[in-house]
Order: structure tokens, then C-alpha cells, then sequence
């Protein structure tokens, strides 16, 4: 919505009489509520940032607690889900870790665990062929592996748009000084010629919605 300059005041302006106290008041009221409500949009936006931030902390703690522990199940066991057809748990699950990880994990997958192909017939997790010492000693290169790819997922993850605090911010700014420029003229009760007000009032009509 556009912020309008009340009729009154440009009546006032034009006119060029006394300014009665009520409208200098009125005006002195809306300077303070300007005011208010800028502190009050900023302390929302703060409000809004902490709480963007808190969600990215607990998603990259989720995100990399289920990776790590669905890239441990599936370098040391042969998981099954009931219901979900073996083909498509290992497809969606190669899906979920990425090829990166999957890599790592058929290079340090345990011995007798079998191949698991995806819907297409092509291996997704290779045949076992280490021991568990073997894979212990991965496991630190595994969790960096892990993290590295969550922090670049949460890196694209959509976060919360501030410009709309930061387009009300430029209004409210814009009104403070239109309100101050009508307050200045009523001050000193100078009359303004025709083309004068028209262009504040069309100055006021451009502010951005």
C-alpha cells in the first residue's frame, strides 16, 4: 500500500495560515509513532535472524546426525526396511548421502556384506571387503566427509528474505522526513505555492509498497 500525506496538511500548506496547535501536535504524534514503529521492525528483525540461525544450527545437527548414521549402517551392516523394497531403500538412500559419500563408504564397507543394486540394475553399495579395524580407522575421515556435505547443503538451504524489513525501513525514513519537511513549513507558517505542494505530495505517492 502507498503511506499518503493526510489532505488536511496540504490544505494547511497551501493556505499559508496560522497552523493551529492541534495539527502541530497531530504531526509531532506521528513523528513519534514513525519512530516506535521503526524500533519496534527492527527489534522484529532481530527476532527473525536469531531465530533463522537457531534453525540452521539444529538443521546441520540433524542433517549430520542421520547421515552419519545411515553412512555407518551401511558400511557395517545390510539394511532392510520392511515395506520398502530392497532395490529402491539402497537407491534412495545413495540418493540421500550422495555420491561422495557413497564412494567412501563402498571403500571401507566390511567383508560378507553383499552388493546392493538400485531399480537399475546398477551396484549402488559394493560388496564388503574390510575389516572392522580397518574401517574404525576411516571413521574420522568419514564424520569430515559427512559435515563438509552438510554445510554445503545448509549453505543452499532457503533462508528466511529480510529485504521486506529493509523496504519498510526506507518508508519509514521517507515519511520521517516528508513529516519533518511539513513540520518545518507549518513552523514558520509560510504559504506554499501550488507546485510546491503537488510535488511533495507526489513525492510522498512514490514511495515504494
Amino acid at each position: 500500500m502507498r503511506f499518503l500525506v493526510p489532505p488536511l496538511l496540504l490544505i494547511a500548506l497551501a493556505t499559508g495560515c496560522t497552523t493551529p496547535p492541534e495539527i502541530k501536535q497531530a504531526l509531532f504524534a506521528k513523528d513519534q509513532a514513525y519512530v516506535e514503529n521503526e524500533r519496534l521492525m527492527s527489534e522484529y528483525r532481530e527476532l527473525v535472524r536469531n531465530i533463522n540461525e537457531r534453525h540452521q544450527t539444529w538443521y546441520r545437527f540433524i542433517q549430520t546426525r542421520l547421515k552419519l548414521d545411515l553412512a555407518v549402517q551401511w558400511a557395517t551392516t545390510d539394511p532392510k526396511v520392511p515395506q520398502v523394497a530392497d532395490d529402491q531403500l539402497a537407491q534412495d538412500d545413495g540418493d540421500l548421502l550422495g555420491p561422495d559419500i557413497v564412494a567412501f563408504i563402498n571403500k571401507v564397507r566390511l567383508q560378507g556384506l553383499p552388493e546392493r543394486k538400485g531399480p537399475n540394475g546398477q551396484p549402488v553399495f559394493r560388496a564388503g571387503t574390510k575389516t572392522m579395524n580397518a574401517f574404525l580407522q576411516e571413521l574420522t575421515d568419514l564424520i569430515a566427509l559427512v559435515e563438509e556435505k552438510v554445510e554445503k547443503d545448509s549453505g543452499q538451504a532457503a533462508s528466511t528474505d529480510m529485504t521486506v524489513f529493509d523496504k519498510y525501513q526506507t518508508n519509514v525514513e521517507a515519511l520521517r522526513r516528508m513529516n519533518g519537511m511539513i513540520k518545518h513549513y507549518l513552523d514558520i507558517d509560510v504559504t506554499l505555492d501550488p507546485g510546491q505542494v503537488r510535488s511533495l505530495a507526489e513525492s510522498v505517492n512514490t514511495l515504494r509498497p
